[in-house]
């Protein structure tokens, strides 16, 4: 080629040899998909670093990155909580005070808002433990109610309350960890067991803990009463919902 021709040719290698990181890098390394035997070619630039996943997430067309979180008294410091965990979403709180599984799904049925284009949590069944039949019931009615292929969801397990009759060896307990299993099997791939989560968070050095670990009970330094979480507790069910969100990819 002539002279003129060989230094644009140059030109061109060298341009298409940057990285485009600014930074210099003495040897670059192979390839890491696999090699066919031609000349190696130019290094890529890196790849940007993934959005933070406090980030909406990119969700399926007509889905929405948002969380709603459907339950009851347990429901609205948790759901507090999840919404500083996840700032660039929106987090709807649905929880209210006593309402037993078939309420909170009527509330979840009748919603108009369009959230069951979001990814929605369910945590049913602290007011009807005796019920298990019927929590199964408006738990597949609320996952029904969902937008066609919006397979973005929680359900959480029950948890009991710090009783002689709901905690181990009582009858109710007995029950709620029955029904318990048989959600984790009707829900294997969207079925958290977060009652025998927060049991695990006990402290061994707090010996009010230790017994209510040996009862089955959340321990006593995560809750304010037999059954509802202070906001350690709270934030620890948070924290747990998002890792399970953000590793699902939704």
């Amino acid at each position: 080629m002539d002279r003129r021709a060989a230094i644009a040719w140059l030109a061109t290698a060298v341009v298409g040899g940057c990285g485009g990181g600014g930074s210099a890098v003495e040897s670059p390394a192979p390839s890491a998909t696999g090699a066919n035997g031609s000349s190696p070619a130019p290094v890529p630039a890196p790849a940007p670093a993934p959005a933070p996943s406090s980030s909406p997430a990119s969700a399926p067309v007509g889905l929405s990155p948002n969380i709603a979180a459907w339950g009851d008294s347990l429901t609205p410091a948790f759901a507090a909580n999840l919404q500083l965990l996840y700032p660039g979403r929106t987090v709807y709180d649905g929880g209210v005070n006593g309402q037993t599984s078939t309420q909170i799904a009527a509330r979840q049925l009748a919603d108009t808002a369009g959230r069951n284009t979001w990814i929605n949590v369910f945590w049913y069944g602290q007011n009807n433990v005796t019920q298990p039949a019927q929590i199964k019931a408006d738990l597949a009615a609320s996952i029904a109610a969902l937008a066609p292929g919006n397979a973005r969801f929680l359900v959480l397990s029950v948890v009991n309350e710090a009783t002689p009759i709901a905690s181990k060896g009582g009858a109710d307990y007995a029950t709620i960890v029955q029904l318990n299993a048989e959600l984790g099997a009707l829900y294997p791939q969207n079925f958290f067991d977060i009652r025998s989560y927060l049991v695990s968070l006990y402290d061994p050095t707090n010996a009010q803990d230790v017994a209510d670990f040996a009862s089955g009970d959340v321990p006593s330094s995560l809750r304010l009463d037999i059954i509802h979480l202070d906001n350690n507790g709270s934030v620890a069910v948070a924290k747990k919902v998002k890792e399970l969100i953000d590793a699902k990819g939704w």
